[in-house]
Order: C-alpha cells, then structure tokens, then sequence
C-alpha cells in the first residue's frame, strides 16, 4: 500500500487528473513517463485509473494535447521563473504547481502602485490546450464573481511566448483546516468560518459556477481570519436549465479529485451543485472530527471507490468514539495522545467532543453525504441555514421533524434568551404534560402540542431582533405578557390554557418570582383538576411543579401534602420504577432537606436514586437522557444532604458524578453542571481545599453569568459560597463585594423576608465579625434570626446557625451572658439532628466554652476546648481557626499550663 502522506496524495492527484484525460492505451506509457521509476506510484494511480467507471471510455485527443501531458510531468523551468516580467509583475518565488500549471508570487514592477499577487501560469514547454481552456474558463468564471470571500481576479493574458496566465489576489494565509487546528477553534468557531465558505460556493452558484474540487487545500484562511476560497480552474457552468456549457467535461473525461470525489464523479453521472455540497460535506467532518469520512489506509482504489459509492459514512461522533475505544484495546499511548490533542485542538476532550458531534452535527453531515444527489441539501444554502439553526439551537431542516423534537429546540433557544435554566425545565415539563395521555389520545395531543407550540412562538419571537426591531424585551415583560394572554384568549381551549399557565409558573419560579409562578401553578391546577379530575397524571405533574414552587417560599406543609399526592397518582399511573415518580421523590427529599428532616430527606432521595439507576440499566447500551440527567440531580441532593451530615468523602464522590454524567448528557453549558460545581465547591471549602474551592466556584460564576445571566437566584447562590472562600483565604475586600452583590440580589428577588435573605445575613456577619465590625455583624445577624424565626415551623438548623455566630459576636463583644443563653439554645437545636462529634455541633461547642472563658469558668471550658480542637483540627475551616483561637485565650486568660495551637 503507498503512503498516503499529504504531499504524495497531491501527487497521486496531479497524475490521475492528467492520466484520466489521455486515451487509455497512452495512460500506463504516460505514468512511466511521470513517475520516473517510482513503480508504487505508477502502479496506484493505474489502480485508481481501473477503478474509475469511465475506464474502458475513449478520449479523443490531439497529438499535442498528448504530448504535452506526456512531457510535462515535472517542469525543470518552473523555479527559473524568479525575476522575470509577467505583464507588469515582477516574479518572486514559486508558491506551488498543480496540474494545470505554476502558481508565483509576483509583484507589481511598474512604480504605479505596491501591490503583492500570486500569477496562475500555464506550463512552459508545451502549452496544452486544454490548459489553455481552463485558464481561459477560470478567468471568465473569475471574472463574473465578485465576493469577499472569493479571491479575486485582477488581470489575465498571454505572455510573448504564448504562455496563458492569470493575476489574482495574494491570499497570505493557511488551508482553512491547519488554521482551525493552529487557533484552536472550538466546534461552534469553525462551523461559523464554514458557513462562511458556504456563502462564497453558494454566491458561485448563484452565478452557474459549479467549483467541483472544494477541499481544504482549496480554502485559504488569512491571518484577520477570513477564509478564501481559490482555485476555479476545474469549474464548470450550467446555463439555467442545468446544462454543461463549458467544454470541460466530456465524454470519458474524470475532472477530480480522487479523495474527495462524490460519488456521481466516480461514477461518470451528471456533476451538480449537489456535488459541491457533498465535498462540502467532506470538508466539514474533517473539520469537526478531525478524521476523513472514508479512510484510505489498508484500501485498494477500487476498494476505495466502491466505500465512496456504496458504503454508509460512519457518524462523526461513532469514529471520534471508534477511535478512542480502538486505541484503548491496543493501549496504544501515543495514539491516544494524538487523539487527546485532537480533541484539544477543539478546545475541548475525546468524550465531550464525542457528545458535541452527535445529534444534530451528525445529522447534518451525513444529509451531505448521502450517495444520491437529490436526497442531500438542496442547496448551499440550505446547508449553512441549517448549521445556523443548530448554532441557534432551532430545530434543523434534516431531522424529522417530530413536534417532541421542536419543542426542545424551542425550549433551549429561549431558555438561552429568557434565562438559560427556565425553559429548559418549564418548556420540557409543559410538554411531558401532553405526552403522559399520548397512548390514548395521540391525534389530539399531538395538536395540542402544536398549538402550544405555536403560541409560544408568538409570545417569545419578541425576543428575536428582526421582530423586536430594535427594542430590548425584558425577560418581565415577555412573561407579563404572555401570562395576560394566556388569561384573556384561551378560556375556549381550557387544556391548552392551563398547559401554558404551568409553562409561564416554572418560567417564574426559575426566574425567582415566586408568587407570580404560586399564582399561574394554582390556577393551572385549579383548571386541569375541573378538567381531568383530581388523580390525573397531568394534575400530578402541576402538583409537583407548585409544590416546588411552595417549598422555596418555605411553605412546607401544603408542599408535602401536594408531593405525597403525586407519589401516589403517578405510582398508581405509571408505577413505582419511573421517571415520574423519580422526579417527585427528589423534590419530596429537597422539601425534606429544606425543612431540616435530614433522615427523612436523605432517605426518600436514595428510593428516587434506586428508581433512576433500574430504569437506567433498563435502557440498555443507548441511554436514556432524561433519565440520566435525573440521576444526576438526584445525586446531587443526596450530596447536599450527606454534606450536612458531615459525610464529605461521599458527597465529593456523588457530585463527581453527577458532574460527569451531565457533561457526558448535556455538554458543559448545562444549567445544572453550574450547580453542581458550586456544590463541589462547597465540598472543597469544607474540606480546607481552599485553592480548588476558590477556582471552582470562579468557574461556576462565569458559567452562571454566561448562561443565566446576572440576575439569577443560582447566581445569588453561588455568590455567597464564593464569599466566603474569599473570606477564609483573606481577601475581605472582594468577600464583601460579592456578598453585598448576594444579599441585594436575593432581597430584590425573593424579597427581604425570605430565608436565603436571612442565611446571606448570616455570611455577612460572620465576615464583619472578622473585619472586627461587631456592630454591624450584630445586625446582620439579628436581622438573620428574625427571617429565621419567622420562617420556620418550629427551631431550624439556620436557625442554630444565626444563633451560634450572634453568640460568637456577643463574645467578642465582652458579652458572653447574653451569648450563653442563644449558644445553648443554638446547641439544643444541633444535638437534635446532629451526633456530638459532628462539626457544627462541635462548632457550637466551642463558641459556648469561649463564653466560660471569659466567664472564668476554666474547670467548664477546658475540656470541651481541648475536645473541640481535637475533632476539628484537621477540617482547616473556620471552626477549627475559631477552636485554636479559644484554645489560645483559654490559656492565656486562665494562667494554665498548656502549648496555645501553632506554638508547639
């Protein structure tokens, strides 16, 4: 087999392409000829020359056209050309050769003005005339087309000895796929440089000018980026019927590029634009996966031709994924290297690379790629329209359009516009509504859907900016006005009304307008409960949407009520094993942990997570990506619990995986993937990983502000635990700025009575309490126990938190009798929930054993000092800094023999 290196397939293309023109009988004397004892080579192109349909097709030709190509393999002038006169261009430097001749770099010698060029010359010695022809076609073709990204024609002529050439623009720059790989563009990058390259072949064949050798090669990308496309000298144009009006293509004639010919080339059918979309298509899987859509390693020609023509091209996304598993059977290191920097190149890795490929992108490529013309892209155009719905995140043209999958893509296009978490959540969950009846009402449903569909279009196209003409829609507006028409136009279409009204209430809720959403979900399930009666399945899901809804605005008891009626109506509809009652568990278990019943809570997640796993494992070896994206939340929560409980290890094990299994579902711009780094985050402050901690909640604020945008509740979140890494590492500066950015945030979004206000005052006093401004900690943490108290049914552990850190001011304050009495209380609400051992009882410990301190209390305050930092000396948080702390004024204030913690 030869070596398929670069410059030996330029080769093996320049000798096909003049061999396939001679008469058949001269062919094998014109390789000899050619290749110049290189028998591999000779004995490849022949090959190829069998395996092309045309092959026992004859050529009639002119003595001189043979000739010509018989000795004009290689020619011995083309670098003496440096220094001499083309019209008024002095020559430079050879840029390259091709089959029709020589390419310079020359510039212009006539003092009119500075000008670089790069001069297409026909051979020397003997000038074909079908070299002649194509010169003389590309430069009418040149001529006619005038676009940026085109390079263009300046001048053509004959030099004194006859010689044809052209004069065109110097494109400084490098073949457009080594330019995605040098600059590491990302997918989304070099999509937009190929719509790019579309518009130019589509503006050729807007003008009858079909290009038919589209490669990398054939596209040159300038250092400002804009990419240019050469080489017409193998074009042909049709007149408006479609007919060939050019004398290029005759009979028996093969005028291509083997490698990426389509399959109509290969085959001596009718060239078309189609076939520019087909090498189109070829272009753009390298680009995206970096491997060729047919592999040519260990094929004949003929074998290779015959995969062109009648083999299946596989995925992008499978040979991305064939390749990684490919390498790691062989354990090949290097190989999997080679792929890893791939996958870099693209600024991203093997399996996320993987995931964004498949899909749409795969879709796309393979419409391209289809063996029969009329069934790819009907145009360029129509290719670059559909890559730019995808960027858009709208349903592409080549996909079945099945009203399941336009309503996802709704949702992710306005979940962007809107806020990037609300859609995604509400929009899905509307439309499950509609698909838990299907089996029954399938005609029905189905127009529902639409309708719904519809509707929606209407009322968010206002974020589009060729309907807005200018004018910002607020994310306020857009739904204010959606929920008043909802009202007003559909008491005719009770079904589709309350539907919405659910949509617009989760639009709410994740916006952080939480009685705006009460008030939709009730009046939805007030109707759909007139409509379908209270143990419907659609009842349930509005149920479990407003009890949600409810346990943020802590309203704990109707909340639980609604769950629990939801378990039952979709465990009697659907069955215990199902994403239904998955879905209700989790929030049932979130209710739980909010409320401050963590067995309760931890043990309902862990039924949820049992279902999910079951129903996973059911899909079998192509998983369901709902169901893995549930798992992934239902992981989270019981992270987030078992963090409470103080089982670290654990909940950095479980977000770990929950983190992979979104990456690997959604891709890294998924809402939920922001959450969870926050959560690790967390883990990684609680942990005294100080350093990753601050890197990760960095990270999960960028994320956050690029996704959901600046006001969002996730945002306020994430804020506050970024706070406070600050705080321990001792940057009080910008700890303050984001938490005073938190507090504002939440105060205008959840108003200044709600309980994430009253733990954002918490925060805030705990870092005054630092910077030695008891005064204002003070406040802030009495205003914390107001909200608290307020809130709660009964004593919660943020509660205890706001209780315990007012005690710790109190104490620096010189006030440890006042603080006594909340620390005990403080303590009693701990114990209740938590073991002694377990930091924030211990925590709470020390801050009581501080107040006997100060006291004089010594013979109390001793041992639980010693215990405290004993159990909190390797946690490296707050706790155990407060813990040697004590220690060290124990010592001090008590006179007592003893070594103050850092000393020894």
């Amino acid at each position: 087999m030869i070596d398929l290196d670069p410059k030996r397939w330029l080769r093996v293309e320049e000798l096909f392409t003049r061999a396939s023109e001679l008469e058949v009988e001269v062919r094998a004397a014109y390789l000899d000829e050619a290749c110049r004892g290189d028998t591999e080579l000779r004995d490849y192109v022949l090959d190829l020359l069998r395996a092309d349909p045309s092959f026992d097709a004859t050529i009639e030709k002119t003595i001189a056209n043979t000739a010509f190509r018989v000795f004009a393999a290689d020619d011995p002038d083309a670098d003496e050309m440096r220094g001499e006169m083309i019209g008024p261009y002095r020559v430079e430097r050879l840029l390259g050769s091709g089959g029709m001749g020589m390419v310079y770099l020359a510039k212009r010698a006539d003092e009119q003005f500075d000008q670089q060029v790069a001069i297409k010359l026909g051979r020397h010695r003997l000038v074909d005339p079908d070299t002649v022809l194509r010169l003389r076609n590309e430069r009418q073709i040149l001529a006619d087309l005038d676009h940026p990204n085109i390079a263009r024609l300046f001048d053509g002529g004959t030099t004194d000895d006859g010689v044809p050439y052209l004069v065109m623009e110097y494109i400084d720059g490098i073949r457009v796929d080594t330019y995605c790989d040098v600059h590491r563009l990302d997918l989304r990058q070099r999509l937009e440089i190929f719509r790019t390259i579309c518009s130019a072949v589509h503006y050729a064949h807007q003008n009858l000018v079909i290009h038919r050798d589209i490669k990398a090669t054939n596209i040159l990308v300038a250092a400002d980026g804009t990419p240019k496309l050469l080489d017409f000298g193998i074009a042909k144009l049709i007149d408006s019927a479609g007919d060939v009006t050019d004398g290029l293509t005759r009979e028996g004639a093969v005028i291509m590029t083997p490698t990426n010919a389509a399959p109509e080339q290969l085959l001596g059918s009718a060239v078309t634009t189609a076939t520019d979309v087909y090498a189109l298509g070829l272009l753009l899987y390298r680009l995206l996966s970096g491997h060729p859509a047919f592999e040519t390693d260990g094929l004949t020609p003929t074998e290779f031709a015959r995969a062109v023509c009648q083999q299946d091209v596989v995925r992008p996304s499978l040979r991305v994924q064939q390749a990684q598993r490919s390498l790691s059977r062989n354990l090949d290191a290097a190989g999997s290297g080679a792929l890893e920097a791939l996958a870099g190149d693209r600024r991203t890795n093997v399996s996320r690379l993987q995931r964004q490929l498949r899909g749409d992108l795969d879709t796309i490529i393979l419409k391209t790629l289809r063996k029969e013309p009329e069934r790819r892209y009907r145009s360029v155009i129509a290719l670059a329209d559909d890559i730019g719905l995808h960027l858009k995140s709208l349903p592409i043209v080549a996909r079945s359009e099945s009203w399941r999958y336009r309503a996802g893509k709704f949702v992710r296009r306005h979940y962007a516009a809107v806020t990037a978490s609300i859609l995604v959540v509400a929009m899905l969950a509307a439309f499950s509504v509609v698909v838990s009846v299907q089996n029954r009402k399938i005609a029905e449903e189905r127009d529902t859907a639409r309708e719904v569909s519809r509707f929606l279009e209407d009322i968010f196209m206002a974020q589009d900016p060729s309907e807005a003409m200018g004018a910002k829609v607020t994310a306020d507006e857009l739904l204010a006005t959606g929920a008043e028409r909802i009202k007003a136009t559909l008491d005719e279409r009770p079904e589709i009304q309350s539907t919405l009204m659910g949509t617009i209430g989760r639009v709410y809720r994740n916006l952080g307008e939480i009685p705006s959403s009460a008030e939709m979900l009730e009046m939805a399930l007030t109707r759909q409960t007139e409509l379908y009666g209270p143990d419907h399945p659609i009842v349930a899901a509005t149920k479990d949407d407003l009890a949600q809804t409810l346990t943020q605005s802590a309203e704990y008891s109707r909340a639980r009520a609604l769950l629990e009626s939801a378990v039952l109506i979709n465990t009697r509809e659907y069955g215990e094993i199902s994403n239904e009652v998955a879905e209700n568990l989790r929030n049932l278990a979130n209710l739980h942990n909010r409320s401050g019943d963590l067995d309760r809570a931890q043990s309902t997640i862990e039924r949820s997570i049992a279902i999910l796993v079951q129903l996973d494992a059911d899909a079998g070896p192509e998983p369901d990506d709902e169901v893995r994206i549930k798992l992934a939340a239902s992981k989270a929560t019981l992270a987030r619990i078992l963090q409470v409980k103080g089982d670290l290890d654990q909940t950095e094990a479980l977000l770990i995986e929950a983190i992979d299994i979104v990456e690997k579902t959604k891709g890294e711009n998924y809402p939920a993937r922001a959450y969870y780094l926050q959560n690790l985050g967390v883990l990684q402050r609680t942990k005294g990983d100080l350093d990753a901690a601050r890197e990760t909640l960095d990270d999960a604020v960028i994320a956050i502000r690029q996704v959901l945008g600046s006001k969002h509740d996730l945002l306020a979140a994430t804020l506050l635990q970024q706070g406070v890494v600050y705080q321990l590492t001792g940057d009080f500066e910008n700890a303050e700025i984001v938490l005073q950015e938190a507090l504002a945030l939440r105060s205008e979004r959840r108003g200044g009575s709600h309980p994430s206000v009253g733990y954002a005052l918490v925060l805030l006093g705990i870092l005054q309490h630092d910077k030695a401004d008891l005064e204002a900690a003070e406040e802030s943490l009495r205003r914390s126990l107001s909200i608290f108290e307020s809130a709660y049914e009964g004593d919660h552990q943020n509660t205890a938190s706001a209780l315990t850190e007012l005690g710790a001011v109190l104490n620096s304050a010189g006030r440890p009798d006042e603080a006594l009495i909340l620390l005990e209380r403080a303590l009693r609400i701990r114990q209740d929930d938590f073991a002694d051992d377990h930091e924030l009882v211990v925590g709470t410990q020390t801050e009581i054993a501080d107040a006997f301190t100060r006291q004089g209390r010594y013979d109390e305050a001793e041992p639980i000092l010693l215990r405290s930092y004993a159990v909190l000396e390797d946690t490296q948080g707050r706790r155990q800094r407060r813990a040697a702390r004590a220690l060290a004024r124990f010592y001090e204030l008590s006179g007592r023999a003893g070594t103050a913690p850092g000393e020894n």
